[in-house]
């Protein structure tokens, strides 16, 4: 079962495959966390009035097909089993707070 929630100005969200990300909607970054069940390596800092997060690429929704360019190859993949409009609204939620 996969998931989405919010955590101030960012969405994370799971899929049934095994797929996790953390999205930055603001700026359209994107990294994953974890790919087919496998976590994936993430840098990631915290303080206690900050945060720091190595993004790896940019997203965006394209009607059905969540479209990840990573920063590093600049492959660009395009994935049509991500509950896309579910993402959308969480989105939406996120940038009207």
């Amino acid at each position: 079962m996969g998931r989405i929630v919010s955590i101030g100005p960012l969405v994370l969200f799971s899929t049934q495959t095994g797929d996790a990300w953390i999205l930055d909607p603001a700026d359209q970054l994107a990294a994953r966390l974890a790919y087919d069940g496998d976590p994936l390596p993430i840098y990631i800092e915290e303080t206690n009035t900050n945060y720091s997060i190595g993004w790896q690429g940019r997203y965006r929704i394209d009607a059905d097909a969540f479209v990840y360019e990573d920063d590093e190859s600049r492959r660009l993949s395009s994935i049509t089993d991500y509950p896309t409009q579910l993402l959308l609204r969480m989105i939406a939620q996120v940038e009207r707070q």
